[in-house]
């Protein structure tokens, strides 16, 4: 029996901004937002499909498949973004960008006042001890700051080249405030799968014209596992992003087409170095809960988005002012596995048994553990005023020595005149007395 030595140039390297996961081995990416990876069991498998249930009154759905695209071009994947409603190119102009810097971290006031007040019970813990040694419970998940990705001119040599390859990140901080570069822009790879508006062609399927030019974006590019790759070339992520699919401006023949689009896009990320996040307006369909419940069967991923934006009941309660809505994780990817990675590795769904929220701040996006506020607020007051305390007394001291006095004065006495006993019942002897 021969050994033979390993080389580490003829193995296969992954590609960039992608992982393995720790747990059944299965090639991740980011969605861009880190507590997300995290609920999925550190981030989106390659070849599966992700849906993002629409809010009816706002467009945080829009918001997480930027997240998604803006990842994408961090990482150096192709990206490939399909609308309707939008502007495809607009959107991709419009995307957030990457948070450098220490000020361009938007902390909240509660996280300043928790890890203040966190610090202060430390540092006077002298009972307790022995806990002071124990892993703290997280309620959220925060990613490092970012360098720009460097982009490798053609004056470089292959050893740059490497070394840019080897930097590009798997997830980032975004800045929302903050808007992608034109120049880098032009230089990444995305492609645009707009269809042309031909509203009098009634024989038109927007779904089969945009399966149709998914499936040729796979085969020419290379995505494809089922064909070999050529020599001395390394594989590249495409990420796919469909924005507000089965909304009224999607044309097509029947109902069904729907569902045969959503097949046929689950059969080529199968067998593809890709992912989809697709969202879908949900509450159009509220009269036939069926139609989106097929749609959640076929998917290997499904989220859903609750605004507390024009709700009579959420609007009135006291935790809105620290949340904007809540996150509800439906369904989550299980692949080579018989049960999905984020019951281990995840530390905010708690084996999907925990309670989420999501927050939007000035430049960042969060979901984070429901937590209820205190009844009646931090600023309100748990203890009564000295005066009324040392009145209460008086007025509690007064009312027992009246008593006391009246007692004094007039005492319990029977029929006959002598005094009654504890005992005593009426027309019969006391049997306390001796």
């Amino acid at each position: 029996m021969s050994f033979k030595k390993r080389n580490a140039d003829q193995q296969m390297k992954l590609p960039p901004g992608s992982k393995l996961s720790a747990y059944n081995g299965q090639l991740l990416i980011s969605t861009g937002v880190p507590s997300l990876d995290d609920i999925l069991g550190g981030g989106l498998p390659v070849g599966t499909l992700l849906l993002i249930k629409e809010d009816k009154a706002t467009t945080y759905a829009q918001l997480l498949l930027k997240y998604f695209m803006a990842q994408g071009l961090a990482s150096q994947h192709h990206c490939a973004l399909a609308s309707r409603d939008e502007d495809s190119g607009e959107m991709l102009r419009n995307l957030m960008w990457l948070a450098t810097t220490d000020a361009d971290v938007d902390e909240d006031e509660d996280e300043k006042q928790r890890t203040a007040r966190s610090n202060a019970d430390a540092d006077r813990m002298k009972i307790a001890w022995r806990y002071s040694h124990l892993k703290k419970f997280e309620t959220s998940v925060k990613a490092k700051l970012a360098t720009p990705p460097p982009v490798p001119s053609d004056k470089n040599s292959a050893t740059s080249v490497d070394k840019a390859e080897a930097a590009v990140p798997y997830c980032t901080l975004f800045d929302l405030t903050k808007r992608i570069p034109e120049e880098l822009l032009k230089q990444a790879n995305t492609t645009l799968l707009d269809a042309p508006n031909s509203f009098d062609d009634p024989d038109s399927d927007d779904y089969k014209t945009l399966l149709n030019d998914i499936r040729q974006l796979i085969i020419e590019n290379n995505f494809s596992s089922a064909i070999p790759a050529p020599a001395n070339t390394q594989r590249n992520i495409l990420r796919l992003g469909i924005h507000s699919l089965a909304s009224p401006s999607w044309r097509s023949k029947s109902p069904h087409d729907l569902f045969k689009f959503f097949h046929a896009l689950h059969g080529l990320l199968r067998f593809s170095f890709g992912a989809a996040v697709v969202t879908i307006p949900a509450h159009l369909y509220e009269e036939n809960p069926n139609f989106i419940r097929r749609i959640e069967y076929i998917a290997d991923a499904v989220i859903e988005i609750e605004s507390f934006a024009g709700s009579a009941i959420h609007n009135e309660a006291s935790y809105t002012q620290n949340y904007h809505g809540f996150f509800h994780v439906q369904k989550v990817p299980v692949l080579n596995s018989l049960l999905p990675p984020s019951t281990k590795l995840s530390v905010l769904s708690a084996g999907g048994s925990n309670d989420l929220a999501f927050k939007l701040r000035r430049k960042r996006f969060a979901i984070e553990t429901f937590h209820l506020p205190p009844e009646g607020g931090v600023s309100t007051r748990r203890t009564e005023p000295v005066a009324e305390k040392e009145s209460s007394k008086k007025q509690s001291g007064s009312v027992l020595s009246s008593l006391a006095k009246i007692s004094e004065k007039k005492p319990m006495k029977r029929i006959d005149g002598t005094p009654k006993g504890c005992g005593s019942l009426p027309g019969r002897p006391d049997p306390l007395e001796f």
